[in-house]
């Protein structure tokens, strides 16, 4: 089983005794950079309590063990090499507190809705970065081996033939080791421009079925444009791999790809 527990802090806040509310608390005066610290963690369920951890105790170790090491004065000025190096720590501290039998499995901070870095344990000197971008597109649904019935019964509204269009959200996630003369996974201007060049500015107000090479035969639903995203910048990052590409195409719908090994 696995469990995740987030908890929210200001960026210059380390003070244990903070409520977990949704948009956390502070005793200082100032405005700071919010952050979401999030622990995935797995083991048995007690039988007894149903628990697989009491969610108080890794609120516990978090905040006196693991908050300490990422928030302090100036942390809010701290670039991305520096708050990974912290993380790398973090992480092998709250492997190291958590209650047994539970195994930490990651520790995730995200910095902005925009911005997270996330460190696995199996692998605690590889970091992985997720960036979000944003591109409005329209698409059309449908077969063109079926007829405009059946297109219209399988894939309803969204077969409209003058198309419909969506706000996408688009994060990109990569991975690698700490470079030990920069810190860093990857520049992060650099994965800008390569993502930016190469999916942002095609895909940005376009529509899709009529201006997309890849999708004059491939149906552009969600799950398609998330491998194609994938096609397109698996081979471009040359100072780092690609991890996953996840694209959001409402609040409540995602398609999220890997690869295929």
């Amino acid at each position: 089983m696995r469990l995740m527990r987030e908890i929210r802090c200001f960026a210059t806040d380390g003070n244990a005794t903070c409520q977990n509310s949704w948009a956390g608390s502070s005793e200082r005066d100032a405005v700071a950079p919010f952050w979401v610290l999030r622990a995935v963690i797995d083991g048995p369920v007690a039988p007894q309590t149903g628990y697989l951890c009491d969610i108080k105790e890794i609120d516990a170790v978090l905040r006196t063990e693991v908050l300490p090491q990422l928030v302090a004065e100036k942390s809010a000025e701290l670039g991305l090499a520096a708050l990974a190096s912290r993380l790398v720590g973090a992480a092998s501290t709250a492997a190291a507190q958590l209650p047994s039998p539970t195994k930490l499995l990651s520790l995730e901070l995200s910095l902005s809705p925009y911005t997270k870095l996330a460190i696995s344990t199996g692998a605690l000197q590889m970091i992985e970065l997720t960036h979000a971008y944003e591109f409005s597109a329209a698409h059309r649904l449908s077969c063109k081996d079926l007829s405009d019935e059946e297109n219209r019964r399988i894939f309803g509204k969204c077969s409209n033939p003058n198309g419909h269009g969506h706000n996408y959200v688009l994060e990109v996630t990569v991975t690698g080791p700490l470079d030990e003369a920069t810190g860093t996974v990857t520049d992060l201007g650099h994965l800008d421009r390569i993502v930016r060049e190469l999916v942002v500015e095609p895909f940005d107000h376009k529509h899709l079925n009529v201006e997309l090479a890849e999708f004059a035969t491939l149906n552009p639903t969600v799950e398609n444009i998330a491998l194609v995203v994938w096609n397109r910048l698996v081979d471009a990052l040359d100072r780092c791999r690609l991890a996953k590409v996840r694209v959001w195409e409402t609040p409540k719908t995602y398609a999220e790809y890997s690869g295929s090994g």
